[in-house]
């Protein structure tokens, strides 16, 4: 099975140096994913990357990002370009360390809205989208949207409105990808969100609903995972928690990991497989 794991769950934040500490970590608890964010675009060497991935049988999964002053869902043309621009920076990025899906919070801005986002906005990010999917499809790499909570974005909550957003863009290199915690707070049926979204799923997160370990908490991955496994999912399923312990002062303030829920992602790792062999067996 294609199983990830965030990289943040050992580092601080990403460094050049951070591929060579987290692979074997990641290879040695039976990942074969790694999650690679791109925040800044200088600490992420593609050729070392592939290298080093390569050497533990390893396959990059980036993660994109907007700025203030380069996001595509901004009615400013000059913005919507240079987030384009930005896009555009981090999918040649992808492809040069290996990755073929490049997924996050690619729609528009993370974190706490002033307002709700409108038509319009969500009309500028589905037609700047489908233009870089339609560019990524060239590179070999996919892009998959992930869903949000209230609290970190205001361009769409549910699956049902994320669905909305597919077919306004009109793509058929788009994608979503599900985070059980954002689930848990903004869908009123975790289970008929996932079957909404089968067709268009590409990553499937496991995410605990404190963001702390796996295996202990309020949301039972156990129906989901086995409703994927009956419907012969083939598309990658992550894990993702952080710890006040591990996570560095710009990643926990965007998280709000204030606690330490964890002290290694060795941790994490184990709480993965303690939820997905029980219904994947010996391919978890």
């Amino acid at each position: 099975m294609k199983k990830s794991i965030h990289s943040y769950a050992w580092i601080k934040v990403w460094t050049p140096k951070a591929a060579g500490d987290v692979a074997p970590k990641a290879a040695a608890k039976g990942f074969n994913h790694v999650v690679i964010p791109m925040r800044d675009h200088s600490t992420i060497h593609p050729a070392d990357i592939a290298r080093i991935f390569g050497s533990h049988d390893l396959t990059p999964v980036a993660t994109a990002t907007q700025i203030a002053d380069a996001d595509i869902s901004s009615l400013d043309p000059e913005i919507r370009r240079r987030g384009m621009d930005r896009h555009r920076a981090s999918l040649r990025l992808a492809r040069d360390m290996g990755a073929y899906h490049m997924g996050g919070i690619i729609y528009g801005l993370f974190g706490k809205a002033g307002n709700a986002a409108t038509d319009e906005n969500r009309k500028a990010a589905a037609e700047a989208l489908a233009i870089l999917a339609a560019e990524a499809k060239t590179m070999g790499v996919r892009l998959a949207m992930e869903i949000l909570n209230r609290y970190e974005t205001s361009m769409f909550n549910t699956v049902a409105d994320a669905v909305a957003f597919l077919k306004m863009s009109s793509s058929d290199n788009l994608f979503l990808h599900l985070d059980t915690f954002h689930m848990n707070m903004e869908e009123t049926d975790m289970m008929a969100a996932l079957k909404r979204a089968l067709p268009y799923l590409k990553y499937f997160e496991l995410d605990q609903n404190d963001r702390g370990l796996l295996d202990r908490g309020a949301i039972d991955f156990g129906p989901m995972l086995r409703f994927l496994k009956e419907n012969d999912y083939s598309e990658i399923i992550g894990a993702e928690a952080f710890s006040s312990a591990v996570s560095g002062p710009d990643v926990a303030r965007g998280v709000s990991a204030w606690r330490p829920l964890f002290s290694n992602g060795d941790e994490v790792a184990d709480s993965a497989n303690a939820v997905l062999r029980p219904v994947f067996g010996s391919s978890a």
